[in-house]
């Protein structure tokens, strides 16, 4: 969920229709971490957990489950089948990006509270600062998890949309894809 700021516009509030948004492939897009924001958090908190292998890897798996569970002739009865493998995962990756997004308020707001209190001075600072560094690694983490669940679901929609299409599966190559994009165009 990204912060939208209106030039000139100190009294207004965006209401967050994310929130209440139902879940889709498209919203996920839109709400998903910023892969570099996330690198920098996993690099920063040693949360390293195979950031950059949950696409291809979910994609795989979705393609095998498409082939040995999804009837294989085309129509109604298959789409359905398709769009009901989808659905929970991409559900569950809007939560986890929401749940990311909200734990990162609470801890900028137990990081606030950190600073305002080292200006003023006072007691309590050891505590503040121990609940901060909680929520701050609490925030990292949901960061990482809403992440892997984007990429595995974005993994799955891309096997499941070849299936929609008809097309045979073949794994994401990243070299063939700029190939088909850059040169196709050209030759145009």
């Amino acid at each position: 969920m990204r912060i939208e700021f209106m030039p000139g516009m100190t009294n207004v509030v965006r209401f967050p229709l994310e929130v209440r948004v139902e879940p889709s492939l498209e919203l996920l897009l839109d709400i998903a971490p910023d892969c570099r924001e996330v690198d920098l958090v996993a690099e920063a908190f040693d949360l390293d957990r195979c950031l950059h292998e949950a696409r291809g890897a979910a994609d795989l798996a979705m393609a095998e489950h498409i082939l040995n569970n999804v009837p294989p002739e085309r129509g109604a009865r298959r789409r359905l089948a398709l769009d009901r493998l989808l659905q929970p995962l991409i559900g569950q990756a809007v939560d986890a990006c929401r749940l990311a997004h909200r734990a990162g308020e609470v801890a900028r707001r137990a990081n606030q509270r950190l600073v305002e209190a080292q200006i003023e001075g006072g007691y309590w600072i050891d505590a503040l600062k121990e609940n901060a560094t909680e929520k701050t690694n609490e925030a990292a983490r949901r960061l990482i998890e809403a992440h892997i669940a984007s990429e595995e679901a974005q993994g799955a929609a891309r096997a499941v949309s070849i299936a929609k299409r008809g097309e045979e599966w073949r794994p994401f190559n990243l070299r063939a894809e700029e190939e088909a994009s850059f040169l196709g165009a050209a030759s145009t």
